[in-house]
């Protein structure tokens, strides 16, 4: 039997609304390296963005060494597998190569051996053996993030990865004892099909235009493990293609994600239905008071219900607050009345998001509530769309969404942002 625990989007280095998360990042480690104790897996697969950006602090860079260093030391039997994200940069990532594959970690940035759309699949699928019986082994394809380049050139983004990966899967399956031998897939995208929340700052990385169908590769993969979406799901309803999830939520629209690790058996090459979640505790759980925007003084009457700083043992978590409030026309004050209730509250504010009432279009009567701090959050593509349902009644006609979609990506490309 082989056992594996998974993980993904650490974005070591993230910021939270201006608060340093350096605290959470290592509790959060702390963590897995429990959670690696209690489930002795024989492979630690963590599938892309390490760091929240690809040139990351000393301080972000230490806490992972450490963290390796740590892993290696307690559980010098354990594999590590570990591959690039779109936030990570892959030759940064993958400079110590050498040195941690004496230590049984593997790191995977950088798509080697190409040569007019061929690669070398060999330098991405690596074999995982059980602790307990060494002749137990199932091979991991271990692909990073693929970037402009690594796929066959003229191909949209979404078609170059998807056929990128069907012939990395036929390659792979060439290499195993498909009888005996598991195949599992490491990749780092947004699948079709997946779910983000609203608003969440998965979109403003992601968008729409990077979706990739997996409807094409071969169904004899046993597990994949994704990384890039932050919500632990599964994908188009398989029971073996999933997302781990990230370690901590990223935006106030991701507060009902579930964060931690999930743990797998595989047996005779197949799972053998034993899986598990394993939820990691945040330190600072995201609450929104109220759930949805009301009038100030309701808001206010709120925010003095919380509890009080005196009142609170020192280890109950301190959460991160934001506070919406609503309003007919703008009203001068509001953050310093919301931060003076707040100074003996046992919560961090990050931020006050005033919506107002707005008429939806003339005649029809309806009010729906517009927040002018959300509007950073939002898909591009879906701003364009509302302005255009607004201003002319109908829907965009899909050839227009599809300029207007690459419009989008020209203005990322142009400002190095994709």
């Amino acid at each position: 039997m082989i056992k594996i625990l998974a993980t993904s989007d650490w974005h070591l280095g993230n910021t939270f609304h201006g608060f340093d998360r350096q605290e959470e990042h290592a509790d959060f480690l702390r963590w897995l390296l429990g959670a690696v104790e209690q489930k002795n897996p024989d492979a630690l697969l963590v599938s892309g963005d390490i760091f929240d950006s690809s040139n990351p602090s000393a301080a972000s860079q230490e806490l992972y060494y450490s963290f390796l260093d740590t892993l290696t030391q307690r559980f010098p039997q354990l594999q590590t597998i570990i591959i690039a994200g779109n936030h990570d940069s892959a030759a940064r990532l993958e400079a110590p190569r050498l040195m941690l594959e004496r230590h049984r970690v593997y790191v995977r940035g950088l798509i080697r051996g190409q040569e007019e759309g061929n690669f070398l699949p060999d330098d991405l699928l690596l074999p995982v053996c059980s602790a307990a019986h060494p002749e137990e082994r199932a091979w991991v394809l271990a692909v990073p993030y693929l970037r402009d380049g690594d796929f066959t050139r003229g191909m949209s983004y979404g078609e170059g990865v998807g056929e990128f990966l069907r012939r990395a899967v036929e390659a792979a399956n060439l290499r195993r004892d498909r009888s005996r031998e598991a195949l599992i897939l490491m990749a780092h995208l947004y699948a079709t099909g997946s779910e983000i929340a609203e608003n969440s700052s998965e979109r403003i990385v992601i968008g729409g235009s990077e979706m990739v169908s997996l409807d094409e590769i071969d169904e004899s993969v046993t597990l994949a493990l994704l990384g890039h979406l932050h919500r632990n799901q599964k994908v188009n309803g398989r029971e073996n293609w999933l997302y781990p999830g990230s370690a901590l939520p990223m935006s106030f629209a991701e507060k009902g994600y579930r964060h931690g690790a999930v743990y797998y058996e595989i047996e005779d090459g197949r799972l053998n239905g034993v899986s598990e979640f394993l939820d990691y505790p945040l330190q600072h759980p995201l609450v929104s008071v109220p759930p949805k925007p009301l009038p100030l003084t309701e808001v206010l009457d709120l925010l003095r219900a919380l509890p009080d700083k005196d009142k609170m043992s020192e280890e109950e978590p301190v959460p991160y607050l934001e506070v919406n409030v609503l309003l007919d026309a703008p009203v001068a004050g509001i953050n310093k009345q919301v931060e003076d209730v707040l100074q003996s509250k046992n919560v961090r504010l990050c931020r006050t998001v005033i919506a107002y009432r707005v008429q939806q279009s003339a005649g029809d009567g309806e009010v729906v509530l517009e927040s002018v701090d959300d509007l950073l959050t939002l898909d591009p593509i879906e701003v364009i769309r509302k302005s255009y349902q607004n201003k002319f009644r109908c829907e965009m006609r899909d050839e227009l969404v599809e300029l207007a979609r690459r419009a989008v990506e020209a203005a990322r490309r142009e400002g190095g942002n994709e």
